[in-house]
């Protein structure tokens, strides 16, 4: 479900702003390793790790890195404190030198590494500067060595916009060296939840741990949730969710190896904001306490109107010239519909009628 507000006076009453974002690559995020002829597929030596930041203002579709409001972009390796430079295996580039190419095969030895970026954005209202962080992580599989890994990818994509993709999907694949394992493999699936803080949390599962809660196939939402394949629907994301998979292999329980694997998947709401415009048939002026008026709340998304029908639902509430609301008014200080109806009675020097709206 979709929400929006407006209002009609001189009162700003925006919500504050919050940042969102992600990291793209151009390869994938797993390195495959051949100890037998010491190979790297793919080689990043050769075909280098192009990795490019997106930061978005929620509400919006405008990427912001290389907008003159992004002031810093700053690269660390896992977490360390030391900013990455253009030197050795790494070249930063880009306006704000902010897309990092990684030129060598640097998880050598290791079974992956992480890659921080540090965005500085400055609020051009505010002129406050707020700290956003990204994060991507790579993997090193061992092919021959018994290593195991779970990959989860977005094969249709992971990004909403508007009405245009219903569902996206994330699927899971457990990697045994070069082969996919499809045999006595259990699949669940849990969504990032800061409320669950704790094993008596309601969805807490102690093989995703706090703040994670475990999903269940809901209508609308997402199905699949103990499949390899989970299909996650819009209204399931607000702004961005990460999904996290858990790969039970029971071939594996009595191996030397881990029988239990996890990987995670982002998907992003980039849809263009409800606009909500109030039109009024007498104007913004009363005269001598006299005057009526009819406001009416026009829904736009990307430049066109919606719900003219008015399906939706409208609830307004009323805020007297002390910019309190008025509880007295309307339904426990509240009406509801496309249109209100304003007459003198309900405008004692100065009034400012908001409207939330829910599509």
């Amino acid at each position: 479900m979709s929400k929006a507000q407006g209002q009609f006076t001189i009162v700003d009453y925006n919500d504050a702003l919050t940042l969102t974002g992600y990291i793209g690559s151009n390869l994938a995020k797993t390195q495959m390793y051949n100890p037998d002829n010491d190979t790297y597929s793919p080689n990043w030596a050769s075909t280098n790790v192009v990795l490019t930041p997106s930061l978005y203002v929620i509400g919006t579709t405008t990427d912001q890195i290389t907008s003159a409001a992004v002031t810093s972009v700053k690269w660390y390796v896992g977490s360390s404190s030391t900013a990455i430079t253009s030197s050795g295996n790494y070249a930063l580039s880009g306006t704000k030198s902010h897309i990092l190419t990684i030129k060598g095969n640097v998880m050598a030895g290791q079974p992956g590494i992480d890659y921080r970026c540090v965005v500085t954005y400055k609020d051009p209202s505010t002129n406050l500067s707020i700290t956003h962080p990204l994060t991507i992580s790579f993997s090193r599989v061992v092919n021959g060595s018994g290593i195991t890994d779970l990959l989860v990818t977005t094969p249709t994509g992971n990004v909403f916009k508007n009405n245009e993709v219903a569902t996206l999907t994330a699927k899971a694949e457990l990697w045994r060296g070069s082969i996919v394992d499809i045999t006595n493999v259990a699949y669940k699936w849990a969504i990032m939840d800061s409320s669950v803080t704790s094993s008596s949390s309601s969805g807490y599962d102690a093989a995703f741990g706090t703040g994670w809660r475990k999903l269940s196939d809901t209508t609308g939402m997402y199905t699949g949730t103990t499949t390899a394949t989970i299909t996650v629907y819009a209204a399931a994301v607000d702004s961005y969710a990460v999904f996290k998979c858990v790969a039970t292999d029971s071939d594996s329980a009595s191996s030397t190896y881990n029988s239990t694997f996890t990987d995670v998947a982002t998907f992003i709401d980039n849809s263009d904001p409800i606009q909500v415009v109030i039109t009024s048939t007498g104007g913004d002026v009363f005269k001598n306490g006299q005057g009526s008026t009819v406001l009416t709340a026009v829904c736009y998304q990307a430049g066109a109107e919606i719900d003219t029908e008015g399906k939706g639902t409208y609830t307004w509430t009323k805020y007297t010239k002390d910019s309190v609301v008025d509880t007295s008014w309307g339904t426990n200080g509240s009406k509801t519909g496309k249109t209100l109806a304003v007459s003198n009675t309900d405008v004692d020097t100065k009034a400012t009628f908001m409207v939330t709206v829910a599509l």
